[in-house]
């Protein structure tokens, strides 16, 4: 798994529409959410630099519950936000913690957004060794 205290950045060695793919079914089979998709190079790209990126809004429904039950403050905190950018036959995944933005979390909302930034980093390693699997399986290289 990538270091905590570095950048969350997950690297797919595949273009972007097959990574999303993987990390839709990774998300679902770790029962994630993606609550909302934007397509954010329409939104903040300038002409110059039109690369293909998405912000993908993820959240686990149970834990944000937990979370809002606990503190009510827990709704600015929730959902996770994550930057997805096409690199031509690489996709990068960056991963915005709101554990890592601020100093300290209110206490209701700390062990709920651990938990789901623990779930959303399994969930893309997954999709990074999936991906890793079947680029040395496409290149006939043995594991």
């Amino acid at each position: 798994m990538n270091d905590p205290a570095a950048p969350h950045i997950y690297t797919v060695p595949e273009r972007m529409e097959k990574a999303v793919r993987r990390i839709r079914r990774a998300f679902h089979e770790a029962k994630l959410c993606v609550m909302a998709e934007f397509d954010s190079a329409q939104w903040f790209g300038t002409p110059k630099d039109r690369e293909r990126s998405k912000i993908l809004l993820v959240d686990c429904p149970l834990l944000a519950f937990e979370a809002q039950a606990l503190d009510q403050r827990a709704g600015v905190f929730f959902p996770l936000h994550l930057l997805i950018r096409s690199d031509g036959e690489r996709t990068h995944i960056s991963a915005v913690s709101a554990s890592e933005l601020y100093d300290r979390l209110p206490p209701g909302v700390a062990a709920p957004m651990r938990k789901l930034e623990e779930r959303v980093a399994t969930a893309l390693d997954a999709v990074v060794s999936w991906a890793r699997s079947d680029h040395r399986d496409d290149r006939g290289e043995k594991h």
